[in-house]
């Protein structure tokens, strides 16, 4: 019996031995298996998990208002503390890849923030410089010694995150264009309104002026100098008329919230015209001014962009870019808006901003120019006008 059990108890001194020699071993060579670069175990020190986790959950809330700052600032947290905790030889537990939990929680939501609020370009670098750091925090971070092995859903989450973000965009942008529908039709609504206040002003003002005017009739033979005396009532009653008028017009024409207003810069009217808000299809704008275009010719260029862009924007289904181009040279300007949308059967006479496809077709031809606007082979529509750049 005393025999069996020493065999036992050589049996386990001999297993530890070997356990050792195995960690031993393994310690060196754990830069190409376990995490996938951690190079050696670390001692676990309770003190150094909260300034790390703190700082990354601070900015993966600073990511739900400015995506890129928090999304570059995370980066720029994981891998400096990662450097700091394998110079120091600490370990902290991890939960996936090296990071925390309350890592592995920051980094999804600013995967979230950014896919969501972010450009498709600056988002798609931005979430593979996320997941490139989260690579090297497992090379970087000493291994816990108690750290589970990697599980394969680890690898899953990233996709889930983009997956979650891309659905809250597209939302986004669906309950955008329903707010913008909501508004524009409050808008029209109230355009009705002032256009019978505007009946009433200016029928009140005239309707003064013509009593008025046949008063100093009356009295212009047997008292001129009454009669002349109202010539000044007419002209403040006209005045008051004429001002009226702008000013309900002015209301009138801010239809869609902010019209472009033409400066003495057609070029940058024009880029403020097509400028791309949130959920907008976007406009590629191309513009060549070999020659100086007359202000008349240049209000009449900037309408008919903005005009055709807010068309396109409208009832294109699926229009990935809308293109508008302007060039003047040889005495013309030529101004061409195309998208490759799906356009709606829905009548374009009257457009939101009061100018319609009628309205852009009789500025054209007030100067001179030709018009032409309709659906192109395949798919999408196309606005086209050439213009004399000085009057024949």
């Amino acid at each position: 019996m005393r025999g069996l059990l020493w065999w036992r108890r050589e049996d386990r001194l001999a297993g530890s031995d070997h356990l050792g020699l195995a960690v031993g071993r393994a310690a060196p060579a754990c830069a190409g298996s376990g995490r996938g670069g951690a190079s050696e175990l670390g001692h676990y020190d309770q003190r150094w998990e909260l300034p790390g986790f703190l700082a990354v959950c601070a900015l993966a809330l600073l990511a739900s208002r400015w995506p890129v700052v928090g999304g570059v600032g995370v980066v720029v947290v994981l891998l400096v503390w990662s450097v700091v905790l394998r110079l120091a030889g600490v370990a902290v537990p991890s939960a996936a890849g090296g990071l925390g939990a309350a890592e592995v929680v920051a980094v999804l939501a600013v995967i979230v923030a950014v896919v969501r609020r972010s450009a498709r370009s600056t988002a798609a670098g931005l979430v593979g410089l996320l997941l490139l750091s989260c690579l090297l925090v497992g090379v970087l971070r000493p291994e816990h010694p108690g750290a589970p092995q990697d599980l394969g859903w680890s690898g899953i989450l990233p996709v889930a995150a983009i997956l979650a973000g891309w659905y809250l965009r597209v939302r986004d942008a669906r309950q955008a264009r329903e707010m913008r529908a909501v508004v524009v039709a409050a808008q029209l609504q109230e355009r009705v309104a002032l256009a019978r206040e505007l009946h009433d002003v200016v029928a009140h003002h005239i309707g003064g002026m013509v009593v008025q005017a046949q008063a100093a009739q009356a009295v212009a033979v047997p008292d001129p100098g009454a009669a002349a005396r109202v010539l000044p009532v007419i002209e403040r009653a006209g005045g008051d008329a004429l001002s009226a008028m702008q000013r309900m017009v002015a209301m009138l024409q801010d239809v869609d919230g902010e019209p472009a207003t033409p400066t003495t810069d057609l070029l940058a009217d024009l880029r403020a015209a097509t400028a791309t808000s949130a959920g907008a299809t976007p406009v590629r704008l191309a513009v060549d001014l070999a020659e100086p275009v007359p202000a008349v010719v240049a209000t009449t260029v900037l309408r008919l962009v903005q005009e055709s862009v807010t068309n396109a924007r409208r009832y294109a289904v699926g229009a990935r870019e809308i293109t508008a181009t302007v060039r003047a040279g040889d005495g013309t300007v030529r101004v061409q808006v195309r998208d490759e949308g799906r356009h709606t059967d829905q009548p374009r006479r009257s457009g939101g901003g009061g100018y319609g496809l009628v309205g852009m077709r009789e500025r054209v031809h007030l100067l001179g120019g030709r018009f032409e606007a309709g659906r192109v082979p395949g798919a999408g529509w196309q606005v086209l006008a050439d213009m004399p750049l000085r009057a024949e």
